[in-house]
């Protein structure tokens, strides 16, 4: 779905080449300092020019389109001025050609509960739901080849990798086929996708370019992302860790990437690679799980990027690690779930998928739910700096409605907005979330439209 949104503003009148996982630190340490030194995407937000230079209609207090406002030279709207109905009726026809807005016959209104507040000077501009950019990072490791369980045993599969059942579809096949039915579905929405395989040279190898970069799904990308899945087959090791960081700096560094972005991985491992390629050295792979958790994934968040996290059958032994990934990155599923111990096998904040008995079907559940996530209902604030805001939606010519603001969790039964959340888990001023029912509305109708009205006590 892709919505045009109308924001309301009130105030108080008052390189290609393949590296090796050895090169993964280096890198990291190379890109910190630009990086952190990217700042949220708020920030960025708040010093983008917000209008056109000119005059244009806004809205009074009492949620009439009859006003008039100035685009500054530094691109911020200035006050509404809004003219009475005495100094209306005084103007010569002349005179209202000239200064009258495009447009004022056209009435647009608030909602009803705040027509009659008081104080409130509005003006208004639009601007477009926010964009998602995903990157998926696939898991090819050598023992995507074995069956899922029940039909071959996680034990049997480390034994000795490959299908128990060559009749019956491995890991890999189902997973593969999952991910072309996630795309498609993503066709005609507001999102870009991309696709990043490891390893790339069957050991430890990772990718500083995506197998396909991040573009907006189209036929022509839907056949690249589809060609790339068919060009591999399972083989090497799990460089998870090297694949993950430099997915995180493609999205941080990708002109394409717009809005809110996403890396979302699947593995059916453990990070098998580490600094220096070496799978016995348990020092180095918990150095570089520590590395990711503790560094990169930190960066990311602070650049607006989130990571969701699929367990595969055969990810047991990483369910802490792959729990607290998630949590770090911004997706845990619950706020309750299990983390804090990367190095132990509990943890359920990622999408565990290693008890369940019909990979394919719990699969595309997952993608189906990340994928919702990833498009849901988020929308740019017109300053990023003001907290007193409330949302409506309208459409099908029906009088404005307004939602109430719910802090519950999203996922937890709140029906409604909220601020979307920083790195540190602080309100983002610079997007509002439509949570529950709420965004479901927006979704069932793409006419419809959603106003964000700042200044205005805030409606609960």
């Amino acid at each position: 779905m892709s919505c045009r949104v109308l924001i309301l503003v009130t105030l108080t009148a008052a390189c290609s080449a393949e590296m090796s996982s050895e090169s993964v630190r280096d890198r990291a340490a190379e890109r910190d300092e630009n990086v952190a030194g990217s700042g949220p995407v708020g920030s960025r937000m708040q010093a983008e020019q917000v209008c056109d230079r000119g005059q244009q209609s806004c809205y009074c207090p009492d949620g009439t389109r009859t006003g008039l406002q100035l685009c500054g030279a530094d691109g911020q709207l200035q006050p509404c001025n809004c003219y009475s109905e005495a100094a209306a009726s005084s103007d010569t026809s002349e005179q209202q050609s000239e200064s009258a807005p495009a447009g004022a016959d056209e009435v647009m209104q608030v909602c009803a509960e705040l027509q009659d507040m008081p104080g409130c000077d509005a003006r208004s501009y639009e601007s477009d739901e926010l964009p998602s950019s995903l990157l998926f990072v696939l898991d090819r490791s050598g023992s995507m080849a074995c069956n899922p369980p029940p039909i071959q045993s996680v034990e049997e599969c480390n034994m000795m990798p490959g299908a128990k059942d060559p009749a019956q579809p491995s890991r890999w096949d189902i997973t593969v086929e999952a991910l072309k039915e996630t795309f498609a579905s993503l066709e005609g929405a507001n999102a870009a996708a991309g696709l990043e395989l490891f390893s790339v040279d069957n050991a430890c190898g990772v990718h500083s370019t995506p197998n396909v970069t991040v573009s907006p799904i189209s036929k022509p990308q839907l056949d690249t992302l589809a060609s790339a899945l068919d060009a591999f087959d399972p083989r090497g090791g799990t460089p998870l860790v090297g694949a993950t960081v430099l997915a995180y700096a493609h999205l941080h560094q990708e002109i394409m990437a717009e809005g809110n972005r996403y890396v979302v991985l699947i593995t059916d491992g453990e990070e098998s690679c580490g600094f220096g390629g070496d799978s016995g050295d348990e020092a180095d792979l918990a150095d570089a799980r520590r590395h990711l958790l503790e560094v990169e994934v930190m960066k990311a968040r602070e650049a607006n990027i989130r990571t969701f996290v699929i367990g595969a059958p055969g990810s047991e032994g990483a369910r802490g690690f792959l729990s607290e990934l998630a949590h770090r990155g911004g997706t845990a599923r619950r706020p309750d779930c299990v983390h804090d111990d990367p190095e132990s096998a509990v943890g359920d904040c990622h999408y565990d998928l290693t008890a369940e008995d019909d990979f394919a079907a719990v699969l595309r559940d997952a993608l189906g739910e990340i994928s919702g996530q990833a498009l849901g209902c988020e929308f740019a604030t017109p300053d990023g700096r003001s907290s007193r805001i409330n949302v409506q939606y309208r459409g099908g010519g029906d009088a404005p409605s307004c939602l109430a603001f719910d802090d519950r969790a999203c996922d937890g039964g709140a029906d409604g907005w909220q601020f979307a959340k920083t790195a540190d888990g602080e309100d983002d001023l610079s997007r509002v979330v439509l949570c529950g029912p709420a965004c479901e509305r927006i979704k069932e109708d793409p006419t419809v439209a959603v106003d964000v009205i700042l200044g205005c006590q805030v409606l609960e």
